[in-house]
């Protein structure tokens, strides 16, 4: 059995009879609260179970592991995703967590967001979705407010090739960020935003993977396929009770101010300011990433398509406030 530092997540350690125990800091545990999985002990080299499923983890509890110098405990792995259960279930707590970095919340909130939003697209129709999707931006809002750091910290875990699920964590942070700094500070409204933003191409799921995979140009049939995917977002989530402006959003994301976009061609203020922002979002996030049919381009040049090449497109107020926010980046 390898036992691997606690500050990697997700890590990959060797398996021995099947399993594999992850250690896992104390302080990542919601108090008072009955744990979700087992928790172990290591001891001897032997690991023994400290709390069943379903037994509390109190403040008493944790006070003895510090008085023993015991911080780390393991949690059974079977899979990723039972370590990514782990930090979805304890979630709240680790970003409320004084004692932890607001790099590591960022790491694990990262973590938790592009495998809920992976969950998701491979399992569009589930109900839960919707659900899991309000507390992931939720805890980041939260974490968002918390530091002035973690708008950089969240963004740079990304990497630079393009997929669906990291694409859709991407334009959450940039759309929640920018919504702020228009000066949205409503959580209720920050919430639904954030929603429509990190499950805004969920529609591409019902898109055939040949055409979203295609590497040269879309015929006009497969285009014609392409720009159904809002509509069929919506019907997704209209399954998860997801809030009308997380709905509008799913919907309206490829309008333009100009009337230029689709599906409804709306035109200027008929666009909802939150779509309106998703819009600018995504359009960056997509061109500063390679895909499978176009490298990436620097922020630099996407922002100059975006202000000159695509004026008319996107809201100049949101373009200008966005650029700062960049600044702000690249000032760090």
């Amino acid at each position: 059995m390898t036992i691997i530092n606690p500050n990697e997540l997700f890590p990959t350690i060797d398996f021995t009879d099947g399993e594999r125990f992850v250690p896992m800091h104390s302080n990542y545990i919601q108090l008072d609260r009955p744990v979700e999985q087992d928790i172990y002990l290591r001891a001897h080299g032997q690991f023994i179970i400290y709390k069943r499923q379903g037994q509390a983890f109190n403040t008493p509890d944790k006070k003895q592991l510090e008085v023993s110098g015991n911080n780390i405990v393991y949690i059974l792995a079977k899979s990723d995703g039972d370590i990514r259960k782990f930090y979805e279930n304890n979630l709240g707590n680790i970003i409320e967590n004084k004692s932890i970095s607001s790099e590591e919340k960022a790491s694990v909130l990262y973590k938790c967001a592009v495998g809920i939003a992976r969950d998701i697209f491979e399992k569009p129709d589930a109900k839960e979705t919707v659900g899991r999707s309000q507390v992931v931006v939720e805890n980041t809002i939260q974490l968002l407010a918390q530091s002035s750091d973690a708008f950089i910290q969240m963004i740079s875990l990304s990497g630079h090739d393009y997929y669906t699920y990291t694409h859709c964590v991407n334009v959450l942070t940039f759309t929640v960020t920018l919504l702020s700094e228009m000066g949205f500070k409503d959580p209720k409204f920050l919430k639904e935003a954030g929603m429509g933003a990190l499950l805004h191409d969920v529609g591409k799921s019902k898109v055939p993977i040949e055409i979203l995979n295609k590497p040269g140009k879309l015929t006009e049939d497969e285009w014609q396929i392409m720009k159904q995917h809002p509509e069929f977002g919506a019907e997704i989530v209209e399954k998860g009770k997801m809030p009308e402006r997380g709905v509008d959003i799913i919907v309206q994301h490829h309008e333009r101010m100009n009337g230029k976009g689709y599906p409804q061609g709306l035109i200027g203020g008929a666009i909802p300011i939150a779509s309106q922002a998703v819009a600018i979002t995504d359009a960056y996030d997509a061109m500063t990433t390679n895909r499978c049919y176009q490298k990436a381009m620097s922020g630099f040049r996407a922002l100059q398509i975006i202000t000159q090449e695509m004026s008319g497109h996107y809201n100049p107020k949101l373009v200008e406030a966005f650029i700062r926010i960049l600044n702000h980046k690249k000032d760090k």
